[in-house]
């Protein structure tokens, strides 16, 4: 589960900005969008099941989304650059101050009941200070520190809660400059930081929805490989209200030249050879098609990329990554969630999150330009955030509960007329310049 999120001096956001999945108080509505689940320290605080990101094109909304993308890939995979490959550092550039300073991000999470603070602060050569914090039992263990003194031209490590401060230290020798060390502890397989580590690998999911080339052979090897993931699916699809009726699920062995050219690396033989031997089945190709009723009822056969509209298309290619997260309580960012969907659709898709399938507490935050989607019936106050781009440039973030509520405020209209800010400002429409 995530509990918030700060980014400092990265791409369009300079000073830190600060996003938060913690539920607010003072909201009484809706009970049903709040995951309770009580922290030791933390006994007082529920959390938010969904959360909705408005703003003008160009304001940073997808750029909140790609700081926790960013954040979670250099995680999983830094251990495997090179000394001198770039960390994921990215400076606000239109301010020189920042060239200097070093990107930061800071995240409070929960990973197997446990909360945690991971913090770190990079340049583009190497981190300048790293730090993981568990809260176990309510107070903060600090299980690690690396800071980067300039003036001796080294680290300086702590370990003050952690009883394996041997074998960190032999880790931290073997980690360079630019990897994060909570990626290293994993490449070296150490234990105890596992569960952290898996969360940013496992649990963090990401999803562009506006993304031409969305892969929706992943949501039909789920559909191909579980009886009861084809039943879910085949239903989500049913009550969508997309007239079909059946999905018929084809596979058939690839061709020596199709495989050549899929996967022009591969050596052929060695690969055919070694699954005959361990008894895997052929390199094999997976397709769909959906059945509609047709005259008099009788089914009739689409082909999904022919037939089938890009918002049927887009809307299948979601349900295999949706019914992951909710089985297996993820965190789900997705961009322009509504590209190419109706607003009844998206609006159910949201709801999935606060509905009896969300055992888990699976969590979903997406960017949006819906206004339909700012209904008081569907999200809270505390759910709904906006990213403005200030005079300098900068990314402004912040939640519509910083705006003192009115009674019988319509959302939709007040986001509009720009009541809480995050819209175009386009005072004498698009015209076109005229050369004089």
């Amino acid at each position: 589960m995530l509990l918030e999120f700060t980014i400092g001096n990265f791409l369009s956001f300079g000073v830190s900005q600060k996003f938060s999945l913690v539920a607010d108080n003072h909201e009484k509505n809706l009970w049903e969008n709040v995951i309770e689940c009580r922290l030791p320290g933390m006994s007082d605080s529920n959390y938010l099941s969904s959360a909705a990101v408005y703003g003008a094109n160009a304001s940073g909304k997808s750029n909140l989304l790609l700081a926790i993308l960013v954040l979670r890939n250099f995680i999983e995979r830094s251990f495997r650059i090179d000394l001198d490959d770039p960390t994921c550092a990215a400076p606000f550039k239109l301010n020189s101050v920042y060239e200097s300073l070093p990107t930061t991000f800071e995240i409070l999470f929960v990973a197997d009941s446990v909360r945690y603070q991971y913090n770190i602060s990079l340049t583009a050569k190497r981190i300048v200070e790293e730090s993981l914090i568990a809260y176990p039992k309510g107070k903060s263990q600090e299980l690690y520190r690396r800071k980067w003194n300039s003036k001796s031209d080294r680290y300086k490590w702590s370990f003050p809660n952690n009883s394996d401060k041997k074998i960190l230290t032999m880790i931290s020798d073997r980690t360079r400059p630019n990897v994060a060390f909570l990626s290293k502890s994993a490449d070296d397989k150490y234990l105890p930081f596992m569960p952290v580590y898996n969360w940013f690998s496992k649990t963090l999911k990401m999803f562009n929805a506006a993304d031409n080339f969305l892969n929706h052979f992943y949501t039909v090897r789920k559909m191909e490989t579980s009886q009861d993931q084809y039943e879910q699916i085949l239903s989500l699809l049913k009550n969508a209200d997309l007239d079909i009726i059946k999905a018929q699920i084809k596979k058939r062995d690839l061709t020596n030249d199709e495989i050549k050219k899929l996967f022009p690396q591969i050596d052929l033989e060695k690969e055919q050879w070694q699954r005959k031997n361990e008894n895997q089945q052929p390199i094999n190709s997976v397709s769909i098609s959906f059945f509609h009723s047709g005259e008099k009822n009788k089914p009739v056969e689409m082909d999904f990329d022919k037939d089938e509209s890009a918002g049927t298309r887009r809307y299948f290619a979601l349900l295999g990554p949706l019914l992951d997260v909710l089985n297996n309580g993820c965190v789900l960012f997705i961009d322009e969630l509504e590209n190419s969907l109706h607003p009844l659709l998206v609006i159910e898709l949201i709801k999935l999150f606060r509905s009896e399938y969300n055992r888990k507490g699976a969590q979903l935050i997406f960017t949006t330009h819906n206004s339909i989607l700012l209904d008081e019936t569907l999200l809270r106050r505390d759910q709904i955030w906006f990213t403005e781009k200030k005079q300098n440039g900068e990314t402004s973030l912040y939640p519509l509960t910083d705006f003192n509520s009115q009674k019988d405020e319509a959302l939709t209209k007040g986001y509009l007329t720009g009541r809480y800010g995050a819209i175009p400002f386009i005072p004498n429409g698009l015209n076109f310049n005229k050369n004089e």
